[in-house]
């Protein structure tokens, strides 16, 4: 990620940390989990793609009184600091404390009375903010929207393209290899992705690609993070005509419609949760249609951050993110939404790509290509 493509500025997140230390009582917060890394600094924390593991921790000090000045220190090992240097942290004020490869880095992480840290073993005597800290970072700040909503045209229009360049003969794996070219090409990694055709859209639920070649439909689903946000996605195309079946699509779109109408700020989760399972029975489905897969939940710095059951009783709140993906019946819907004052706003929108008017929204038809 070059230094254009970072966040202008953490100040946002610098101010929630020092209300969160005056709140706690501390002058340090220790960041490790990866979500928060994406929170606060928008910087690629990994080195696999594949693990969640993440190459640096941050210490922020000084905060929570005049004390001292406030410092932010990347504390990563001798192999990954040049890069981070040159590419991730370019041009931003951050201190590098780097320990041999050889070396476990957590050695070098304060700990004990006020040090505020996201990590359950952070220390003895440490302040534990796991739950604090998710709770700020579930609300984004005005230029994490802003990142988000360019990230999630982005992502709309390049899977757009790549979905509606597909033939029948094409096989799954070959799909997903040039959605993953065509992500990377504007800076976009795929940290989920799944394509599935003619009976495996409904059959599996998570279609990893296979080298099964498309015959007449087929399902491409993604998630794609940019600096440290995450949007997701699917989109459908068929090589007949839909026919009676596009009742059926357009059923599961007033599926989605009850999630969407209810996703507003103040809205329990779990509540929302029912009234969406409720409504498979009310348009045709089966009404346990729901247990076949999770409908969604929280997003923006992982696919999914929580997927939302029954039983979920966290509230929404202006500026959360969310992915609802019901499906049912070969078909399945899902978009970046984000919680306003005004509703849900979705932010996958492709000018391009073919709409149904539901619910007073725009809504992604299946694509038909013939």
């Amino acid at each position: 990620m070059s230094a254009a493509s970072l966040p202008g500025s953490w100040e946002d997140q610098l101010a929630s940390l020092r209300r969160l230390s005056v709140e706690h009582g501390a002058h340090t917060v220790v960041l490790r989990d990866p979500l928060n890394l994406s929170w606060f600094t928008g910087a690629k924390w990994h080195v696999p793609q594949t693990l969640n593991m993440a190459c640096f921790d941050v210490v922020i000090s000084g905060l929570g009184g005049p004390q001292s000045a406030e410092e932010v220190r990347i504390v990563t090992n001798a192999i990954e600091a040049p890069r981070l240097r040159d590419t991730e942290f370019a041009g931003r004020a951050v201190v590098f404390d780097a320990v041999d490869w050889t070396e476990d880095r957590s050695i070098r992480l304060p700990s004990g009375p006020g040090v505020l840290t996201d990590q359950p073993n952070g220390g003895v005597d440490s302040i534990d903010g796991q739950a604090a800290l998710a709770a700020i970072r579930r609300i984004l700040t005005p230029d994490q929207q802003q990142t988000l909503t360019g990230l999630c045209a982005d992502l709309a229009r390049i899977t757009g393209r790549v979905v509606s360049a597909i033939r029948p003969g094409d096989p799954e794996q070959h799909i997903a290899g040039q959605l993953v070219a065509a992500l990377l090409d504007e800076g976009i990694e795929a940290v989920a992705l799944f394509v599935g055709s003619d009976e495996r859209i409904g059959a599996h639920r998570h279609p990893l690609a296979s080298a099964k070649p498309v015959q007449d439909r087929v399902m491409v689903a993604c998630c794609g993070r940019r600096g440290g946000m995450v949007g997701t996605i699917t989109r459908m195309a068929s090589f007949s005509a839909l026919g009676a079946e596009s009742a059926t699509y357009n059923a599961l779109l007033r599926v989605e419609q009850v999630f969407l109408d209810h996703s507003k700020p103040g809205a329990v989760l779990g509540g929302i949760f029912s009234h969406g399972a409720g409504a498979y029975g009310d348009n045709g489905f089966e009404p346990e249609e729901w247990r076949r897969h999770h409908q969604g939940g929280l997003t923006g710095f992982n696919p999914r951050e929580l997927i939302v059951s029954p039983r979920t009783t966290l509230e929404l709140a202006e500026g959360m993110v969310l992915g609802w993906n019901p499906s049912g019946a070969g078909f399945k819907v899902e978009d970046t939404v984000l919680v306003t004052a005004d509703g849900p706003r979705i932010l996958t929108i492709d000018d391009v790509w073919p709409t149904l008017a539901v619910g007073g929204r725009t809504r992604p038809a299946v694509l038909e290509i013939h």
